[in-house]
């Protein structure tokens, strides 16, 4: 994957508890398919070169450090105060005059749509570009205000949004890059005041766009791509959705899964060629799978050593 050609931090916002999952583990630290929730987004700011990576976590840590130890930064967030400040936190740890801002539920963003996002921000020669989505049903997002020229001038959040913004079908998709020091010297300057009384990181948008400075918009309709992950069905979702991705990658190899909906294969298994998965396979963990092996049917493997077989 073509890597950018600059010093960049990566700010990843992964401290929200996930109330909605009803689980006492932070949800960025379910897994789809064998990988934490949190695991696909670091790895996008790793294909994409950052120079340091910085995850914003609660107190409760220590599951981030098992999984990354010193390979990022950690800053933390003890209390839920909204996205501007988990925001705040990260950029004091930021190192470069670049940042690029994630949000940790999001699995499903590609390396390629990062690369097209700020390709997009030299070429208009912005402070700060946002990635926006075109949605059907954006309920529950912020919505895009633009100008007559194009220009972002502000996000308004579906709480505080007019019956007339709510309208709007172009939404933000949470992913943002740009000066790091503009968007610095913005969070300082917004309030709690709003109907959740947190501090908004899309408020810092509408400071810099006051100040004068360009705020552009890199507009995608892959909708898919921004799924976040709230509540247990959306984990079902991107469960789905990255299982799809990943038997058609593998079935282009040349593996034939005989029956995906009753196949399950963990992202961290490793498959040779001419391989023949039978249905209700689960194949987990640190497996691997020689060339020319057929897998099933109605078998459980986990790192390699059969838990349940029919033949057993």
């Amino acid at each position: 994957m073509p890597k950018l050609q600059e010093k960049l931090s990566t700010i990843i916002l992964a401290a929200g508890i996930g109330k909605r999952m009803k689980s006492k583990t932070p949800k960025v630290l379910h897994r789809i398919m064998g990988k934490p929730i949190i695991s696909f987004v670091v790895e996008v700011a790793q294909d994409l070169g950052s120079t340091q990576t910085i995850l914003v976590v609660s107190d409760r840590s220590d599951p981030f450090y098992e999984l990354f130890g010193d390979t990022v930064c950690y800053a933390i967030q003890s209390e839920p105060l909204g996205t501007g400040d988990a925001a705040t936190k990260g950029l004091r740890k930021a190192e470069h005059p670049n940042v690029l801002i994630l949000c940790g539920d999001v699995p499903l963003l590609q390396h390629s749509t990062i690369v097209h996002l700020i390709e997009h921000h030299r070429s208009q020669h912005a402070d700060v570009t946002i990635l926006t989505c075109q949605m059907n049903d954006p309920f529950g997002y912020g919505r895009i205000l633009r100008d007559p020229t194009g220009r972002v001038t502000e996000i308004v959040e579906q709480t505080d949004a007019s019956p007339e913004q709510q309208e709007i079908t172009e939404i933000n998709a949470g992913v943002y890059y740009g000066n790091t020091e503009a968007i610095m010297s913005a969070l300082g300057e917004i309030t709690a005041d709003n109907k959740q009384g947190e501090y908004y990181l899309t408020d810092a948008i509408r400071r810099i766009a006051e100040k004068g400075k360009l705020v552009a918009g890199y507009k995608i309709d892959r909708a898919e791509e921004i799924t976040g992950i709230n509540t247990k069905q959306q984990l079902a979702h991107a469960w789905g959705l990255v299982k799809r991705r990943w038997f058609d990658l593998l079935m282009e190899r040349g593996v034939y899964i005989e029956d995906p909906a009753t196949t399950n294969i963990d992202l961290s298994v490793r498959i040779g060629n001419s391989v023949n998965i039978r249905p209700y396979s689960l194949i987990e963990g640190n497996t691997v799978i020689s060339d020319g092996t057929t897998i099933g049917p109605f078998v459980w493997i986990r790192d390699g050593k059969i838990i349940y077989s029919s033949r057993a």
